[in-house]
C-alpha cells in the first residue's frame, strides 16, 4: 500500500513556500499578540486554522497520513496542512532537535520539501524552518549491508528480504520507530517490545535498531560488551545511516566478572 494521504499535496517551490509563509506567519503574529502564549498546543491549532481559513487559505488539521505494508500500518497527523504545506505547532520553551526531525519525516511522507515549526510558548513567537532536497524516488535509492550478518535462525534469516520490502515501498530516512515497528511485527514480536533497547527473539539472540552516522565503531564495542557480559549469544544490529541500511551479527565472546 505505500504511503497514503487523506488529502492531495502538491509540492511547493521555495519561492513560492515562502510566499505563502509570509501570509501564514501573518496570521500566527496576530494570533499570538492578541491571545498571548499560555493557551495549550489543542488550541492554538483550531484557532490558526480558524484564522487561516478566514483569510482565504486553504488550511486543514490533524491531517492523516497512513503508511502500511501489506497487514501493518502506523498512522501520523500532521498539526496543519496549509495550502499543501506542513505545519506543526508547539508549545515547549524552545524548538529541539526532535521536533526538527518529526516535521522533517513529515515532509518525506509527504513528498514535500518545505515546512516549518511554530512555537507559541516563548515571551516571543519562534518559528524555525525544516526543509530537505530529497524526493520519494531520491529516498527509494537505497543499499543494504549484509556483509557482517549471519543468519543464526529463521526469523532472522527473513530480515534483509523484509528489509527491501520496506524500504522499496517506504523509502529510506523515515522515522527509526517506523521501521522497528513494522519489522518486529512482521517477525511476530508483542508490540510491547517496541520501545525496548533490546528486543529478544529468543533465549539466546537480541535484536537491536539503531539510526547513528558517526562514532559506529564505538558504539559497536559497547555493544560487544553489552553481549559479553549479558547472557545472550547473539545481538542482531540493524543501523539505519539515512540511505545506508547497515545489518551486523555480534556474536559473544568470553567474559570474565
Amino acid at each position: 500500500m505505500g504511503i497514503l494521504i487523506k488529502h492531495p499535496i502538491s509540492a511547493l517551490s521555495e519561492k513560492v513556500f515562502h510566499r505563502l509563509d509570509y501570509q501564514v506567519m501573518s496570521v500566527a503574529f496576530d494570533l499570538y499578540n492578541s491571545i498571548g502564549n499560555l493557551w495549550d498546543e489543542d488550541d492554538y491549532k483550531v484557532k490558526l486554522l480558524d484564522c487561516c481559513l478566514a483569510n482565504g487559505l486553504n488550511a486543514k488539521s490533524e491531517v492523516q497520513i497512513t503508511v502500511a505494508h501489506k497487514e501493518f500500518s502506523k498512522l501520523y497527523f500532521i498539526d496543519l496542512l496549509i495550502e499543501g504545506s506542513v505545519y506543526e505547532l508547539k508549545t515547549m520553551e524552545a524548538v529541539a532537535s526532535p521536533h526538527e526531525s518529526q516535521t522533517l519525516n513529515y515532509l518525506f511522507l509527504t513528498d514535500t520539501q518545505h515546512g516549518k515549526i511554530i512555537n507559541f510558548r516563548p515571551d516571543s513567537l519562534e518559528w524555525r524552518f525544516v526543509s530537505t532536497s530529497l524526493t520519494l524516488d531520491h529516498r527509494k535509492s537505497y543499499n543494504l549491508e549484509t556483509d557482517h550478518w549471519i543468519s543464526n535462525n529463521p526469523i532472522t534469516a527473513q530480515l534483509p528480504d523484509l528489509l527491501s520490502e520496506l524500504l522499496s515501498d517506504w523509502g529510506a530516512y523515515l522515522d527509526l520507530h517506523l521501521y522497528k515497528e513494522a519489522v518486529l511485527f512482521f517477525i511476530g514480536q508483542s508490540s510491547r517490545d517496541v520501545n525496548k533497547r533490546f528486543c529478544p527473539l529468543s533465549p539466546e539472540t537480541l535484536i537491536h535498531f539503531t539510526a547513528l552516522s558517526r562514532k559506529k565503531s564505538t558504539y559497536k564495542k559497547n555493544l560487544q560488551k553489552y553481549l559479553d557480559a549479558s547472557t545472550h549469544r547473539h545481538i542482531d544490529w540493524i543501523n539505519f545511516n539515512q540511505n545506508q541500511i547497515e545489518l551486523h551479527t555480534l556474536g559473544k565472546k568470553s567474559f570474565c566478572h
